[in-house]
């Protein structure tokens, strides 16, 4: 989340590099464009986030996806009322990188996901991973930083502030059975240190990142406490190093 252009902030998920989903960064890109089809669009039941899609049946994975992120996280204290706004797209918008499974639009709260049937399509080409991971639970991880970014109390939250979340709410949120595949395929004990939580290491191996936050969270001493400071700027802040 840190290369700078001009215009609006967009956080995406892309890399050519074999990881998670890819390489996330926030950008400040200068016009952002996307191949929407035709859309309706669908008031969620769960939050107030209206969905654009053309196909109802996406609308309505959309909306459940939403809906996980919403429970998660109003549930921990978070405050969900911002309007979020989703997209579903046969093609994100080309600031996300060719190889992004979804993107946030930090300056308009909308979010851009792909079409169910072009998700499968990346999950099939890529393997690992990303294909374990249901699409319901990407649309969670997108709406994860949507929320966030509505939460933080500070203007620049880091990458693994943004990215600790995002993890913690898929992987809560996400089928038990799927959970514990990934969480096979990426072994780990969760991070003993603060400092062990760095964009560093995300970059470098965003999927062990992730799982390795999910753990850490659900430790006795962690939790909704941890999270909340992470949001106040007191934990995983700039102070810590990138």
């Amino acid at each position: 989340m840190g290369v700078t252009v001009s215009g609006r902030v967009v956080s995406r998920v892309g890399s050519p590099m074999h990881m998670f989903w890819g390489l996330r960064w926030v950008v400040v890109a200068v016009a952002l464009m996307s191949s929407a089809t035709h859309a309706e669009t669908l008031h969620c039941r769960s939050g107030n986030v209206l969905v654009h899609a053309a196909n109802a049946r996406d609308a309505e994975t959309v909306c459940e996806g939403a809906g996980d992120a919403v429970g998660f996280l109003a549930g921990i204290g978070l405050d969900v009322a911002a309007e979020i706004q989703v997209q579903v797209v046969e093609q994100l918008p080309p600031e996300a990188g060719s190889n992004a499974a979804g993107c946030y639009v930090r300056s308009e709260r909308y979010v851009y996901v792909p079409a169910a049937t072009v998700y499968d399509r990346q999950k099939a080409g890529r393997g690992g991973a990303l294909g374990l991971i249901p699409y319901r639970s990407l649309i969670a991880h997108e709406m994860a930083h949507a929320i966030a970014d509505n939460n933080f109390a500070v203007p620049r939250p880091t990458i693994q502030a943004h990215e600790y979340i995002a993890s913690v709410t898929m992987f809560s949120t996400m089928p038990v059975a799927e959970r514990a595949s990934l969480l096979d395929m990426l072994p780990g004990d969760g991070f003993d240190a603060e400092e062990q939580i760095s964009a560093t290491l995300y970059l470098l191996a965003p999927h062990w990142f992730a799982a390795q936050s999910f753990r850490h969270y659900n430790r006795k001493d962690n939790g909704p406490a941890f999270l909340r400071r992470v949001l106040a700027g007191h934990a995983l802040s700039e102070q810590q190093g990138r």
